[in-house]
């Protein structure tokens, strides 16, 4: 048996198993799995462990999301905690290039 002859109930089900990337590379494969990755169903619940992931295409916002966490750390993003009158012009940068990607992303969110 081929994975493209289960339901569709099984393949999401399958894909609810898998990482957002695993997900978008399945997905690749063929016309029925792609429309699998763009079902609302399969993305109730979001987690992004960098501000990056916030930047692939691997993911999709939907009116079913129930559950959305942005959570990382690195020593730049640190910074931001610190009062801003206390950080230099680049730290500054930094926190301002990550409070904007934050910001566009959570306004993409609560346009949906």
């Amino acid at each position: 048996m081929h994975i493209t002859q289960l339901n569709r109930e099984c393949l999401l089900h399958l894909f609810s198993f898998l990482d957002k990337d695993s997900r978008k590379n399945l997905a690749s494969t063929c016309p029925q799995l792609r429309a699998v990755f763009e079902d609302p169903a399969l993305w109730p619940l979001l987690h992004f462990r960098s501000l990056t992931e916030l930047k692939k295409d691997n993911f999709l916002l939907s009116p079913v999301l129930r559950s959305l966490s942005i959570c990382w750390h690195s020593s730049r993003v640190q910074v931001c905690s610190v009062e801003d009158w206390l950080k230099s012009a680049f730290q500054r940068t930094i926190c301002s290039r990550h409070e904007s990607l934050v910001s566009d992303f959570l306004l993409q969110v609560c346009d949906r």
